[in-house]
C-alpha cells in the first residue's frame, strides 16, 4: 500500500485520499470530511498557480517558435 499519512485517508475505509477536490471517498463513496478536502482558499491558490504555469508554459512555446524561425532564417539565407 502507498505510503500516505493517515490524516490524508478516509475514516470509513482507510483508503488513501488522492484528491483533496472530490469531496467523497474514491473506493467506498462515502463523504469526505472537510478538513481531507481543499477549502475555497486553496482551490483559488491552485487555480492561480495553474494559470502562471500556463503562462510560463506559453510564452516559453512562443520563444521556441521565435528561435526555431531565427535558425530557419540563417540556414535559408546564409547560402
Amino acid at each position: 500500500m502507498t505510503n500516505v499519512p493517515p490524516r490524508f485517508r478516509c475514516p470509513a475505509c482507510g483508503f488513501a485520499v488522492f484528491n483533496r477536490r472530490v469531496p467523497h471517498c474514491e473506493r467506498c463513496h462515502v463523504a469526505l470530511p472537510p478538513s481531507l478536502l481543499f477549502d475555497a482558499e486553496d482551490l483559488q491558490r491552485l487555480e492561480d498557480e495553474a494559470q502562471r504555469l500556463q503562462r510560463v508554459r506559453d510564452d516559453l512555446a512562443r520563444e521556441d517558435e521565435a528561435e526555431q524561425a531565427r535558425r530557419r532564417h540563417r540556414r535559408g539565407g546564409g547560402g
